[in-house]
């Protein structure tokens, strides 16, 4: 299968977008936050937000046509080496939305030096 995806080095995508994630992160800390809720429970993911971000971006230049299909056939079996905190299909499909407005926020920068 010929896709956009073996023109793409997933190595870079992932640097790219690590070191927008810690960019973010530390701009993060320095805003005051509002005070969580005490009770409040969020279970900590093994995969890390960048490696969400660098799955999701690989799928939409891979010429899969669901994301279930890139996941099963293309990631869980084949990226295990690159990506050693791979989760379920499932746990992926619930972590997604957590990187959303992340994504977004990256793609928009990356789109502003490329025009």
């Amino acid at each position: 299968m010929s896709t956009i995806l073996s023109r793409l080095d997933i190595t870079q995508i992932f640097c790219d977008v690590d070191n927008f994630c810690h960019q973010w992160e530390n701009l993060w800390q320095q805003v005051p936050q509002l005070p969580s809720t005490m009770g409040e429970k969020r279970s900590k993911s093994r995969m890390h937000l960048s490696e969400v971000m660098t799955i999701v971006i690989a799928f939409h230049g891979s010429g899969y046509k669901t994301f279930k299909e890139f996941y099963t056939l293309q990631v869980f079996p084949g990226w295990r080496e690159a990506f050693p905190n791979l989760v379920s299909y499932t746990r992926f499909v619930e972590l997604m939305p957590c990187c959303l407005m992340l994504l977004c926020c990256f793609l928009h920068i990356v789109n502003q030096f490329q025009l």
